[in-house]
């Protein structure tokens, strides 16, 4: 099956200039392993060494953002657009630690887990209590300043009480 591929600027260097390619594949892995055939130096630019997609690149097919399809496994079709598009340099990376308070409803909930998969932060508990009632949870959020406030607003909507515990910290 060809799909189109779009190609960011940076990369254009590894496909000859061109900003879209044609390649062959019935899901992403396999259309980036055969963009690679092609243009040696392509995949380790997307993925990293266990070969997963680079933290800093975001997919799509169709417009449609792999991470919340079946990543590398989001089947492809004749004819779709797959575009590669890396973040914007400049972002710093920043560190929030916050506490949040489940309310009884959603203690066994795994949220955390959730805002790892949906957002591109790293999720490191520093601390917890849990109880039939109450779960309290110290967390730190580690991303783009962007990626932190969208996690802290999926806990906020789901119900989750989100509170600073110190400043933040920019790297």
């Amino acid at each position: 099956m060809a799909v189109k591929v779009r190609i960011p600027t940076p990369l254009r260097k590894l496909t000859n200039g061109k900003d879209e390619v044609f390649a062959e594949g019935k899901n992403i892995s396999e259309v980036i392993d055969n963009l690679d055939k092609e243009y040696p130096g392509l995949k380790e630019r997307i993925c990293d060494e266990s070969g997963n997609v680079r933290r800093f690149v975001n997919i799509y097919v169709n417009d449609e953002d792999i991470r919340f399809k079946e990543n590398l496994l989001t089947e492809v079709r004749d004819g779709d657009e797959v575009s590669i598009i890396p973040a914007i340099a400049g972002g710093a990376i920043e560190t929030r630690k916050v506490y949040l308070t489940y309310p009884q409803r959603l203690i066994k909930e795994p949220l955390i887990y959730e805002v790892g998969q949906r957002f591109k932060v790293v999720t490191n508990i520093r601390q917890a209590s849990v109880s039939e009632e109450i779960g309290l949870v110290a967390l730190e959020l580690k991303g783009e300043p962007e990626e932190i406030e969208k996690a802290i607003k999926f806990f906020r909507d789901k119900g989750v009480t989100v509170e600073p515990i110190e400043k933040n910290v920019v790297e």
